[in-house]
Formats: structure tokens, sequence, C-alpha cells
């Protein structure tokens, strides 16, 4: 279950981001704190020379993350040993594509306007909402396949 998405500048700027579990009202400390250290560690392999982060972990939670030349995204997710991981990276890999499509280039301060911020979050909201649909569909598919056998 998808507890957070981001979507941040290439300076670390939250773009937009929501918490889809939990507090109803977006905190902005919150998502600038997580932008900031997602930003530090990207930033910190970059000098030592050891590539990119793409997935990690805490305690509670799995980051999964996907860097563009513009932007990147991150997904909050409650650890779930029976979580698809490949679902999760094709989910991002949509959101990305439709945001490049959308979108020339994201300023690199990463400041919108709110036109474009509601286009952002109209791409995310349709995504996730899709993505849930298409799991509800393959849990539903494997209860079934799994009953007859």
């Amino acid at each position: 279950m998808i507890q957070a998405i981001y979507i941040i500048s290439r300076n670390g700027v939250p773009i937009h981001f929501k918490e889809l579990i939990g507090e109803d009202d977006d905190n902005v400390t919150k998502a600038t704190l997580f932008t900031g250290i997602i930003s530090a560690i990207q930033t910190v392999l970059r000098e030592i020379d050891a590539g990119e982060a793409n997935y990690f972990t805490t305690a509670t939670h799995e980051i999964f993350l996907e860097v563009t030349n513009d932007f990147a995204v991150a997904l909050v997710t409650k650890i779930d040993k029976d979580a698809e991981k490949q679902s999760i990276n094709n989910l991002m890999s949509e959101i990305i594509t439709e945001i490049t499509f959308q979108f020339e280039e994201i300023p690199e301060i990463g400041f919108l306007n709110k036109e474009d911020q509601n286009k952002i979050e109209e791409i995310v909201d349709s995504r996730i909402t899709k993505w849930e649909n298409r799991k509800e569909d393959r849990t539903a598919t494997k209860k079934l396949r799994d009953a007859l056998w």
C-alpha cells in the first residue's frame, strides 16, 4: 500500500507531495524534510561515485526512487514481503513518462504555477487510481486461481 508520493525538483524542492494514508492535510515541513533527505542521499552517492539510489528501507517503510534529468519521484510504502516491487516501479515509470510528456522542463528551483501544480496532481492521482485498480484485479485473479487449484 502506497503511503505517500513526492515529486522532487533536481535541487531537492518538493514540487508535489501527497500523504495517501494518515493526515488529511499536506504537511509542508514534513515534505521539505523528506525531500531534503532524499536529495542529500543522492548527492552523497554521486560524490562518492556510487551511482544513484533507487530503493532503500527504514525500519517500517520502503522508499522507491526514480530520478530523471529534471525531477525525481519517491514512493513510500509500508514494508510488505508480498509487495509487487516491479508493479510499483512500473507505476513510477508511468508517472514520470506522463509528467515528462506534459512538461517541456521542470524549473530547476522547482516552483510551479498553480495550473502546473494541478496538472501534476491530476497525473499522480489518475496513475495511482489506475495502479490500485490493476492491483485489485491481480489480487482477485490470484485468489480465484488459488481457489481452483
